[in-house]
């Protein structure tokens, strides 16, 4: 395991794409940590929803893990191309693909209620999707290959930037000043884009990141209410990548990394990080202001019964 600090400790979720599990660590308490299979192939998304569970986006569909245990709850599994999840509060599941149902090579947004009966559909004229992020204004933002488009639940495409440098674009998510934040994928970047798309700030890139790192494929990110950012940095597909690089770092505001972790005899590429400190873990949580934060389901629901 390596680890540049001792005094920064985390618990967190992550996505070993490489091996088909997923991992529960807590650094100051090793006695809860967990690895179990993910049971499918192309886990890529993570979400908190409640009742001390996880959701796991695979290729087919999604699945619903125990955090205190790993125990496997749910698993949703008749579709394929599958990229992205996302609880909403009124008890149904956005997923979010290519080619959903349709027939035909397209970004497809569908709406499951919590039977699993699609209730919504949205089709886009795009052909490459990883995250899909909900904003604050009801938005999504999309990764599409080397396109960062925000669009609403009715198909129109309020903006679309293309980022000198995005190779498989992974994540991106709206920030209070009204900035976008994304990972670059194989650019392995991170850029801040203003309101017009312009670009704000870019940093940690490969290039002027420590040599042991081997920034490679900058995938799922999390924004720390400190400012702080967790990054992971995938390595590739399959198993054996353990050794390359360090698979997730911490950079604070200047971009300096101030903790990491990597530990090559659990893992083989680690895809996807969901840090747990400070988090209710019985609540709905998600990320549209930036930094993860629950949902108010409760007022949804109080306001059904009066």
């Amino acid at each position: 395991m390596r680890r540049r600090t001792s005094a920064i400790a985390h618990e967190f979720l992550a996505i070993d794409e490489g091996l088909a599990q997923l991992l529960h660590v807590a650094e100051r308490n090793p006695a809860k940590n967990w690895i179990v299979p993910t049971n499918h192939a192309q886990a890529r998304d993570l979400q908190l929803i409640g009742g001390g569970r996880v959701l796991v986006g695979h290729d087919e569909g999604y699945s619903e893990f125990n955090i205190a245990t790993g125990e496997l709850l749910k698993d949703v599994a008749t579709y394929r191309g599958v990229t992205s999840v996302r609880r909403q509060p009124n008890g149904n599941t956005l997923l979010a693909g290519v080619n959903l149902s349709t027939g035909k090579n397209s970004v497809v947004v569908l709406e499951l209620d919590p039977t699993g009966t699609p209730m919504a559909r949205t089709v886009f004229p795009a052909t490459y999707l990883r995250l899909l992020r909900q904003t604050e204004q009801g938005t999504w933002l999309m990764m599409n290959q080397d396109v960062i488009r925000e669009a609403d639940p009715s198909g129109r495409v309020i903006q679309e930037w293309a980022v000198p440098g995005l190779r498989h674009a992974w994540k991106a998510v709206r920030l209070p000043n009204g900035r976008t934040l994304a990972s670059a994928g194989y650019g392995a970047f991170l850029v801040e884009l203003n309101a017009d798309g312009s670009v704000a700030r870019r940093f940690a890139e490969k290039e002027a990141m420590p040599p042991a790192l081997n920034a490679r494929f900058y995938a799922t990110f999390q924004l720390l209410p400190n400012g702080h950012i967790v990054l992971a940095n995938w390595q590739g597909h399959g198993p054996g990548h353990g050794a390359s690089g360090v698979q997730l770092f911490e950079l604070d505001p200047a971009g300096a990394v101030v903790w990491q972790w990597s530990d090559a005899s659990l893992i083989s590429s680690l895809q996807g990080v969901l840090i747990l400190d400070g988090l209710d873990t019985s609540q709905l949580h998600d990320e549209r202001s930036g930094v993860m934060a629950p949902l108010e389901i409760e007022r949804e629901q109080s306001s059904h019964v009066h």
